[in-house]
């Protein structure tokens, strides 16, 4: 890339789970992308050199030519604070007070392990670029707020844990110009991650990793008295709107991974029920799961509530891993307690690396991307037809050149599961016309064949419909929902014409497709999928099978289709059709 004016920054997510690289040259966003995707193993804490090479291959640049990284932590502002935070609950728990204290005291080391994460990446060491510490909650805050698409005036980021708050209330008025005004927080562990992580622990799943597959669950579960009860002896909304985690029941020092329990024994026996008969969900685990993810969205209308009360704010962003549940993210939209809702492209850790490089430019009053450039997610590498056309003559799969919007839909149209890989991949967790898996709605059966031949996964789990913008509020209620961001209730006609993408509760996760979609061949697919069928829509989920990231190179996706129960591959300019090599 041509450099004119302006800064190269170079935005990372990094040494923790959700790596990833952004890319911001001369006031435009040029890249971001995941480090899993680029090295192939799914919720990867590896350090993200594969991510940092793809965006800046994609800008043209090597990393001795970046003007500044910024990095989206900074433990050693904040240590003597978490330190005493610590201290507060050492009495109760000693031995976790102590690996607190450990755990604290590592992250000092953080420019160490970056410096040495990056040294292979400098065509001369000496070329270092400065790195700029940067605020968690304000890496994600500055994702959000500079790609609202409205004057925003106050901003919610709640997530598992910053530095030492898992929950902040921002006072933006003044706009963008004036540095954002902390207004409340609260501390680590009092945490909604940390609280909804614990429950997908306790209901066989991955904390940080499977909380999306709780939230599906919990379509299933019924309001019971009983469960409601024993979840508020862990979690609970007082008066005031504020959320109180019961402290004294989390291992604080374990919340960072995976592998341990993160609530004590005590308060998993409180918690304990029969989930799993042989294999399958229970009823009570439905249930379970209904009263925790009922208690996740009474607590996030609950701090909207108060960010109105503490503010008057009308114009909200709400940002930070929590805002990953669709579910709450629906209702609070449609709670009418503020009058506008952001929630931006990515809003877990990975999109902290766009806000961390966004905090750094801000810092330098160096031009900033324009908020159009922020919430458009095809921010990760491309393959012309010419490259793509290689990787199938090395694959040696018969295959065919098509009018691929066009085919694809009809394929779709006669009950074809087809694989679709076309322009520049999705930044973030949803797959919105670049890697997508893709499926007649009209057919019930279809969620239940996707889930049993191609993504071999949970059969409760639901299906999002990709649909014409314009037709999208006669099937949901939403009028734009342009990420999948958010779960609504559907219509009687979406009941009765596309029962495939209606969950069980009556609800789906729409991504609404406006005319001018950066990604014009996946509009036009669902623009063929109409004029055939009279349906707006398709069914689509992301292009991966289960504990694979979504596909991310041409390679990847021929391989997802080989070994998957997809009929046809559109990729590029190009279709392999799997009867064609069976026989």
């Amino acid at each position: 890339m041509k450099r004119r004016n302006g800064m190269a920054v170079l935005g990372l997510s990094a040494l923790a789970h959700d790596p990833a690289a952004a890319l911001i040259v001369d006031g435009h966003l040029v890249a971001a992308v995941e480090e899993e995707r680029i090295n192939r193993h799914k919720r990867t804490h590896a350090f993200p050199a594969g991510a940092i090479t793809v965006v800046l291959d994609e800008g043209r640049l090597r990393l001795d030519d970046i003007d500044q990284i910024g990095y989206y932590w900074n433990d050693r502002r904040y240590l003597a604070h978490a330190l005493r935070e610590a201290a507060r609950q050492a009495p109760a728990n000693p031995v976790g007070f102590a690996q607190m204290a450990a755990q604290r005291l590592q992250g000092v080391a953080a420019p160490a392990m970056l410096r040495a994460g990056l040294r292979p990446l400098l065509a001369d060491e000496r070329a270092m670029p400065p790195i700029r510490f940067v605020d968690h909650h304000h890496a994600h805050l500055l994702a959000g707020w500079l790609s609202a698409p409205f004057a925003a005036d106050a901003a919610i980021v709640v997530d598992g844990r910053g530095e030492v708050h898992s929950t902040s209330l921002y006072d933006l008025r003044g706009g963008p110009e004036r540095p954002p005004r902390l207004i409340e927080s609260y501390p680590f562990p009092n945490s909604l991650g940390v609280f909804y992580g614990a429950v997908t622990q306790l209901l066989g799943y991955t904390a940080l990793s499977d909380e999306y597959k709780v939230m599906g669950l919990a379509s299933y579960g019924r309001s019971d008295a009983r469960w409601r009860e024993r979840v508020r002896t862990l979690f609970r909304v007082d008066s005031e709107d504020r959320p109180h985690l019961d402290v004294s029941a989390v291992r604080p020092e374990r919340c960072s991974g995976s592998e341990l329990p993160w609530l004590t024994p005590a308060a998993r026996g409180r918690l304990a029920g029969r989930f799993r008969d042989g294999g399958t969900f229970t009823q009570e685990a439905f249930d379970f799961a209904h009263a925790a993810q009922e208690a996740l969205e009474e607590a996030v209308l609950g701090l909207l509530r108060r960010l109105v009360t503490l503010t008057g704010a009308r114009r909200v962003v709400l940002t930070g891993g929590v805002a990953m549940n669709a579910a709450a993210v629906g209702k609070a939209r449609a709670s009418g307690i503020v009058d506008e809702l952001h929630v931006p492209l990515a809003p877990a850790d990975s999109g902290a690396s766009i806000g961390a490089a966004l905090d750094t430019l801000r810092a330098a009053r160096a031009v900033l991307p324009p908020a159009t450039e922020l919430v458009d997610p095809f921010l990760g590498p491309g393959y012309s037809d010419e490259a793509i056309e290689a990787a199938l003559v090395t694959s040696k799969l018969p295959f065919r050149r098509c009018e691929t919007p066009r085919s694809a839909a009809e394929s779709v149209a006669a009950g074809r599961l087809v694989g679709w890989f076309d322009g520049r991949m999705e930044f973030g967790e949803r797959a919105l016309g670049a890697r997508s898996i893709l499926g007649d709605p009209r057919q019930a059966g279809t969620r239940d064949r996707i889930n049993a031949s191609v993504k071999r996964r949970e059969s409760y789990r639901p299906f999002a419909p990709s649909v014409l913008e314009e037709h999208a509020a006669r099937y949901f209620a939403t009028g734009a929902s342009r990420r999948m961001g958010e779960i609504v209730p559907v219509t009687a006609a979406a009941r009765d014409e596309v029962p495939a993408v209606v969950h069980v509760d009556g609800t789906a996760r729409p991504q609404t497709v406006p005319a001018d979609w950066p990604a014009r061949a996946f509009r036009k697919l669902i623009e063929h999928f109409h004029a055939l069928t009279g349906v707006p829509m398709v069914v689509n989920t992301s292009f991966n099978i289960r504990d694979e990231p979504i596909v991310c190179t041409p390679e990847d996706a021929l391989r997802c289709f080989a070994v998957s129960g997809l009929d046809e591959l559109f990729i590029g300019a190009f279709v392999v059709d799997k009867a064609a090599f069976r026989g």
